[in-house]
C-alpha cells in the first residue's frame, strides 16, 4: 500500500538509515576538502564525535571509498565513486563513441581535448586525449571545477534544457547568494547564438577555453562538452577559428552517433 502513497517531503523523511546517512555525510565532507582530514576534523565537519564516526571511517577505508595517508592519521576521498559513476552504461557508451573522434581531432590539430559532463554545479572530466605535439596543455580524468569558471561548464549550461537550467540557477544561488544570474543568462544566450564557447579560462591564465556541446537529440539537450584548452604555440601556430571548426565537427559526429545508440 505504501507504494501508492504520494511522494512528499514528509513521507521521504519517515524513512531513515542513520548509518548510511553518516557515511554519506563523511564522503560529501571529504569530497569538498582540498587537504586530507583527521578523524577530529571529519567529526567536526559532519557534526559528530570521533567515537561516532570511527567505525564508519574504518569501513569506508576498507571498501576503498576513502584512504588513509601512509604514515599519517588523515584521510581523503578516493576516485572509487567516480569510477562507479563511469560504469553507468550511458557514460561508457558516450566515452566509447567519443574517443575515436577525440583522437582524430588531436591528430588533425595537434591540440589536446577532453570530454566533460555536469556533476551538480561542477564539471567532471570523463575522457581526455593528449596533444600529439611535444608541448600541450591537458587536464586529468576526474578533474572537477565549478561550472561557472570553465568553458565546459558554460557550454553545458547553455545547451541543457531551459527547465533544467533554471533549476541549476537555484542551486548556484544557494551556493553563492551574490552570483549575478542575469549576467550569466546573457552570456549563455550569446553562447547558444554562437553555437560554441570561446572564452578566457577562469582557472588558468593565457589559456582560452574552446568548447562545443555533445547533444543527445532524443533528450534535446547537451550531455557533455567537448573542450580544447587553447594555448597558441610557435610549434603549432593554429588560430582559434581553425581549432573550433575541428572541435565542432567532432562534437557533431559524436552527437549523431550517440543519439542513435
Amino acid at each position: 500500500m505504501s507504494a501508492d502513497l504520494p511522494d512528499t517531503p514528509d513521507r521521504e523523511r519517515r524513512y531513515s538509515a542513520p548509518a548510511l546517512e553518516k557515511g554519506l555525510d563523511i564522503l560529501e565532507f571529504l569530497s569538498e576538502c582540498r587537504d586530507p582530514q583527521s578523524l577530529q576534523q571529519i567529526g567536526d565537519g559532519v557534526g559528530r564525535t570521533k567515537g561516532e564516526i570511527f567505525r564508519m571511517v574504518s569501513v569506508l577505508a576498507q571498501r576503498g571509498y576513502i584512504e588513509r595517508l601512509e604514515g599519517d592519521d588523515r584521510f581523503r576521498v578516493t576516485d572509487r565513486l567516480f569510477r562507479l559513476g563511469m560504469n553507468r552504461p550511458v557514460n561508457r557508451s558516450l566515452i566509447e563513441i567519443a574517443l575515436p573522434f577525440m583522437n582524430a581531432f588531436a591528430e588533425k590539430t595537434g591540440y589536446s581535448c577532453h570530454l566533460a559532463v555536469m556533476s551538480g554545479t561542477q564539471i567532471a572530466v570523463v575522457a581526455r586525449v593528449e596533444s600529439t605535439s611535444h608541448i600541450g596543455f591537458t587536464v586529468r580524468i576526474g578533474y572537477r571545477q565549478p561550472l561557472v569558471l570553465t568553458g565546459s561548464g558554460h557550454c553545458l549550461m547553455a545547451f541543457i534544457g531551459a527547465r533544467r537550467r533554471h533549476g541549476l540557477y537555484e542551486e548556484l544561488r544557494r551556493e553563492d547568494p551574490w552570483i549575478d544570474l542575469d549576467a550569466l543568462d546573457r552570456a549563455l544566450d550569446a553562447i547558444r547564438a554562437a553555437g560554441h564557447v570561446a572564452r578566457p579560462s577562469g582557472i588558468t591564465e593565457a589559456v582560452v577555453d574552446l568548447s562545443c556541446p555533445v547533444i543527445d537529440r532524443r533528450e534535446g539537450g547537451a550531455v557533455a562538452a567537448l573542450t580544447c584548452p587553447y594555448l597558441r604555440t610557435r610549434q603549432v601556430p593554429k588560430e582559434p577559428a581553425e581549432i573550433l571548426a575541428a572541435l565542432d565537427e567532432a562534437s557533431r559526429r559524436i552527437s549523431e552517433i550517440f543519439s542513435l545508440d
